[in-house]
């Protein structure tokens, strides 16, 4: 082989994968920020949103993409329930329970400040109902009830459960819920008139007869938030699409916030890298390229539902559109969302994987309702869900760590998307 042309391929081989690092280095970067206490959860207490919504539109900036219109941001807002306060939970008169391990507010509870006694209702009184005939309306109402169904013979109580936890069927003042897996938050967009306390099976006392908590909720009828969105024009008049959502849970009382690496910094960083490529092509793409960043997702696709009824361009100009939402693993392939809908499409990525190496294995699921593509879909355009398969499980709760988050196949990702952006 000459020695030049030796020379050559080593340039090449290091250019390329010094490229791939400073790729995965931006992405951790990037992640690294979103995920700081600075940013409070990119939710809607302390204005995490928006304060994430500015780091982005930085970014935006910096690539110099193009805005449809004279601004990137697309304002629109929806109703909130949020816990601005401290939180305090306290069981028996002994140290406080740790939010977030050891318990979680749900976020459709309400206010409440006391100290209530506790019915612990398992197998022990739920199958006698001498023992259960005894407790009174008027003790439940003043007292927080603690259903455990383990070892329960009373098949009626078991199949009511969740409904009793879930409407408060016996009318009590406030309903402890025992948790056996991780806490998972959720956000609300309304009120019930009774709080829920879900305490990890580990934490609780052999006994428990009493809970002390300071609960202050705060209601927002109309919190203003934003969508993103930016374009690189291309040569035709049609376009792609990538979308990821840049909100996550935000906190739950002052001080206790979720992090969000895998749900959803991981694609959030994925759209800002691709954006950061399409950027510095020297030649237009052949289709303009679109990069769009929604918040309220958590809140039920709200960002992307909002979109799609306020579109800053006609959707049937979309050629295709690519979701990405927890992406942050990848050991064992990536799952295609809508993938039995668009199987020509879903062929290609697999004919590319196939060719390439770059996953392990591309997999096929049909339609659901369960990311910012969704919409978009009920809307009839093209589009994939596409997230990562591996063993890190953390979602929806305080762990979701930007130094937890491996993106084992982010790179790999990253290359696959690009050469299927060719294919169109």
């Amino acid at each position: 082989m000459n020695r030049y042309f030796f020379q050559l391929l080593i340039f090449l081989f290091v250019s390329i994968y010094s490229v791939n690092a400073q790729d995965i280095k931006s992405a951790r970067k990037i992640i690294n920020t979103l995920c700081s206490p600075e940013f409070h959860g990119r939710g809607y207490v302390a204005k995490g949103d928006s304060i994430a919504a500015m780091y982005l539109l930085k970014h935006f900036k910096k690539y110099k993409l193009k805005s449809f219109g004279n601004t990137y941001v697309q304002d629109y807002a929806f109703p909130v329930n949020t816990f601005p306060e401290k939180i305090l939970v306290v069981l028996n008169d002994k140290d406080s329970l740790i939010p977030g391990y050891d318990y979680l507010i749900p976020a459709n509870s309400n206010s409440i400040s006391g100290t209530f006694p506790v019915i612990k209702m398992d197998a022990a009184l739920l199958d006698y109902p001498e023992k259960l005939n005894k407790i009174t309306n008027d003790s439940i109402a003043k007292s927080f009830i603690l259903i455990d169904t383990l070892g329960m013979k009373n098949k009626g109580f078991k199949d009511a459960y969740n409904d009793i936890i879930r409407y408060n069927l016996l009318g009590a003042m406030g309903i402890i819920q025992i948790e056996y897996k991780n806490l998972l938050y959720v956000p609300s967009s309304f009120v019930q008139d009774f709080p829920i306390v879900k305490i990890s099976r580990q934490a609780l006392p052999d006994s428990i007869y009493q809970i002390h908590l300071h609960i202050k909720n705060k209601f927002i009828p109309q919190y203003h938030t934003r969508n993103l969105i930016a374009y690189i024009p291309g040569q035709i008049d049609s376009f792609l699409v990538f979308t990821a959502h840049y909100d996550h849970l935000g906190e739950m009382g002052k001080g206790v916030y979720f992090p969000g690496a895998n749900d959803n910094g991981s694609g959030v960083s994925m759209v800002l890298a691709l954006s950061k490529h399409f950027a510095k092509l020297h030649k237009p793409p052949k289709y303009s390229i679109v990069f769009m960043l929604f918040s309220g997702e958590e809140m039920g696709l709200l960002g992307s539902s909002y979109y799609v009824e306020h579109p800053l361009f006609p959707l049937s100009k979309i050629k295709f559109l690519v979701n990405l939402d927890v992406i942050g693993s990848g050991e064992k392939g990536i799952k295609v969302v809508n993938g039995t809908v668009f199987k020509a499409q879903f062929d290609t990525l697999v004919s590319i994987n196939k060719e390439k190496g770059y996953v392990s294995s591309v997999n096929i699921r049909g339609p659901a309702a369960n990311s910012d593509h969704y919409p978009f879909y009920e809307k009839g355009v093209s589009s994939f869900f596409i997230y990562t398969l591996g063993d890190y499980s953390e979602y929806h709760n305080i762990f979701d760590k930007a130094d937890a988050v491996p993106l084992t196949e982010f790179e790999d990702l990253y290359r696959l998307l690009l050469d299927f952006v060719q294919t169109f």
